[in-house]
């Protein structure tokens, strides 16, 4: 049976293209290789903060809400809390930045507003204030719930026709001459026109069989969920909190709240080494590890209360790639095959717009971003940056640098 678009990869940002070419009546075969959202879109925060530094990144974001909420409205399911958020300047160095945020928002029609230790207080008492010197409120930022985004991708893109594979891994990319043509998984070839990757951390691992370099690395990342405690309550629609100086991020979960680390020396996973019985969600971070004692340092810091309660570590994995914007789109050398991979950390409120970009570029579609800053060509055949032992040290500086002092 023919289809015209294969997708490999059932996180959101695959199924987020198989949403939008099936609405638009394309055929679509979407193949996972365990079940959908078990890699790093199950392991995902979903913060949203919509105010970046260049004007089309912010519209993205903003016209990605809009996508959520027809979705919602489809499916009659809740994926986007509107929470607010809080940006904290806990060192001079940092105000300027923590200015400067607020006059994007500005710049992008986004409510942004400065607020002190006092205010900041009051928006979130269970947090330690008085260190904050300055901090920006963006009421409309929140996050959206990653299980109920990547199921209500899948629910409308099967209403819409789209033909949805699990537990069927892809080995290989099926070339014909300069072209691809399909995919080989273990129950035969599957076969078609067009081909995406959508692998998340496996990016560059599937893109390398594909004779192609993707500048990609799998980066392990950790951050805490605290149990519900009637003492210390949290509540639903508590802010956001992007602590850079701490290099932590919180939001409220189900009564607690996570707490998540982007440390300065990360551990990265090699995912060629892993195989068809490695899960994602089995991941267990080891308590002496130093990204542990870092998330714990750091969030016993800016939360006092989490050393009254309970709460459990989670590990996933993160694609981070040199710079941290996304690579989507083709790179030379095989017609037909299109890649979307590298969010660092932002893939679950980045899929909503990049499904559309995707679905665009696809079928030839104008596309009405400026997609420079995340073509998936934009290192191709540039020096230092082509074999694994140079790409792997600048997505890691990447990473490190994705939250951190002020200035760095």
């Amino acid at each position: 049976m023919g289809t015209d678009v294969i997708i490999v990869g059932g996180g959101v940002a695959g199924l987020s293209t198989a949403y939008q070419l099936s609405r638009r009546g394309v055929s679509v075969t979407l193949v996972e290789r365990q079940q959908l959202g078990a890699g790093s879109t199950g392991q995902a925060a979903g913060l949203l903060g919509q105010v970046r530094k260049t004007a089309s990144a912010t519209r993205m974001l903003v016209d990605g809400l809009d996508v959520v909420r027809e979705l919602e409205a489809e499916t009659g399911q809740e994926i986007f809390v509107e929470t607010g958020s809080l940006r904290l300047a806990t060192a001079e160095a940092r105000v300027e930045d923590t200015r400067n945020h607020v006059g994007l928002g500005a710049g992008s029609e986004l409510e942004v507003r400065l607020v002190g230790a006092e205010e900041t207080a009051r928006l979130l008492p269970y947090m330690k204030s008085d260190d904050v010197i300055l901090a920006s409120h963006t009421p409309s930022d929140g996050h959206i719930l990653p299980h109920e985004l990547a199921m209500s991708y899948a629910q409308m893109a099967r209403k819409n026709g789209a033909n949805i594979l699990q537990n069927r891994p892809v080995r290989d990319v099926i070339i014909d001459g300069s072209r691809a043509k399909g995919v080989q998984t273990d129950d035969g070839p599957l076969y078609a026109d067009q081909v995406l990757l959508a692998c998340g951390p496996w990016a560059h691992v599937m893109a390398e069989r594909a004779g192609q370099v993707l500048q990609t690395v799998g980066i392990e990342h950790v951050y805490l969920t605290s149990h519900p405690h009637d003492a210390y309550p949290v509540e639903r629609r508590s802010p956001a909190v992007r602590d850079y100086d701490g290099r932590i991020y919180s939001r409220p979960e189900a009564g607690g709240l996570i707490v998540g680390i982007y440390e300065e020396d990360p551990v990265i996973r090699d995912m060629g080494e892993l195989n068809d019985d490695f899960h994602m969600s089995r991941m267990r971070a080891a308590q002496d590890s130093s990204a542990v004692a870092y998330l714990m340092d750091s969030a016993l810091h800016r939360f006092p209360f989490l050393d009254k309660v309970k709460y459990t570590v989670t590990q996933g994995i993160m694609t981070f790639t040199p710079n941290g914007c996304a690579l989507s789109g083709t790179i030379p050398g095989v017609d037909g095959l299109f890649h979307t991979a590298g969010f660092c950390g932002h893939g679950i409120v980045q899929s909503p717009t990049m499904g559309v970009i995707m679905a665009q570029l696809i079928l030839g579609e104008p596309c009405a971003y400026d997609l420079s800053a995340i073509a998936a060509d934009r290192y191709f055949g540039a020096s230092g940056l082509q074999a694994r032992r140079d790409i792997e040290p600048k997505c890691v500086f990447a990473y490190a640098g994705h939250y951190g002092p002020a200035g760095r």
